[in-house]
């Protein structure tokens, strides 16, 4: 199994970043990821003055698939996130939506499977990956921003054992990843998780002729995700939530309104997060309650 090691690193996805490693279809690949602060972030009551956030999200990566064309789409299986023993948190004013006052960045122990936070509560740990993503067609995307090339998707799913399914946009696709978390709600509302640096353990397998996919699509064991991002989040639920319609339309065999009303009944829209100026929503479905005919 090949490494791809920590420094290497990207702030912006872009189909002219020169990949670090190259892979096949098939293949298992180790990512080792910077916390979002880029390690920066060191002690307990440290100032964002002494950071350059110039460095905020760091992506390790690109990783080319030699199989992949424009046109495929990339499965990409989490086998295992491994995350280290503390991590950072910075609530600062101006950031998030809770109408902070200066700065509060902390440091925070890992203590078996719990987060020890403050006041004796102690939060579960939930590994996941915050940034992940392909280049885009054209243009560069910041680290910091989701869209339909993945990015910035601080999906709380994304966990071990999740698989996550993408658009093949330039020769190659062009994976990266990082901004790790140990655990993190929906909505990511202080602007931050439990932000830790880790590896994580994927397996890459090229798709042919798969337009009937919704990317970036997760699959966990019991769940569909369709995922969309907008500035607006009205925009950006309503997208989601088309997106899982017509995936029932395609894998179950149901009409529009018949979609329509089964995501009413058992489909969840939710908000990934909603700090950042492009926000990003989910619509969930539980496997298997319509029958279809996805594969994995």
């Amino acid at each position: 199994m090949q490494t791809l090691v920590r420094d290497q690193v990207h702030f912006a996805f872009s189909p002219d970043n020169v990949p670090v490693y190259r892979a096949h279809s098939g293949d298992t690949v180790l990512f080792q990821c910077q916390d979002c602060y880029a390690g920066q972030l060191t002690e307990d009551g440290q100032q964002m003055e002494s950071m350059n956030m110039a460095h905020n999200n760091p992506a390790t990566g690109p990783l080319y698939i030699e199989e992949a064309v424009p046109g495929d789409v990339l499965r990409v299986e989490i086998l295992s996130i491994q995350i280290a023993k503390e991590g950072s948190m910075c609530a600062r004013e101006g950031a998030g939506i809770y109408g902070v006052t200066g700065c509060h960045c902390r440091r925070f122990p890992v203590e078996g499977e719990e987060m020890v936070f403050d006041k004796g509560i102690r939060v579960p740990l939930r590994p996941m990956i915050g940034v992940i993503g392909v280049a885009p067609a054209e243009g560069s995307v910041p680290t910091t921003v989701p869209g339909e090339h993945g990015g910035n998707l601080d999906i709380r799913d994304m966990n071990e054992g999740a698989v996550l399914y993408l658009p093949v946009n330039v020769p190659g696709a062009l994976l990266s990843m990082g901004d790790l978390h140990g655990v993190q709600g929906d909505g990511e509302t202080v602007i931050c998780a439990l932000e830790v640096p880790g590896e994580v353990t994927v397996r890459v397998t090229v798709l042919k002729d798969r337009e009937d996919i919704p990317t970036p699509f997760l699959v966990t064991k019991d769940r569909y995700l369709t995922t969309a991002a907008d500035p607006s989040l009205d925009v950006c639920s309503v997208k989601a939530a088309r997106k899982m319609q017509r995936f029932l339309q395609d894998h179950a065999g149901l009409s529009p309104e018949q979609a329509g009303m089964l995501l009413s009944l058992a489909g969840n829209l939710r908000i990934s997060q909603v700090v950042n100026p492009v926000k990003g929503c989910i619509m969930e479905l539980p496997r298997g309650l319509a029958k279809e005919s996805f594969t994995l």
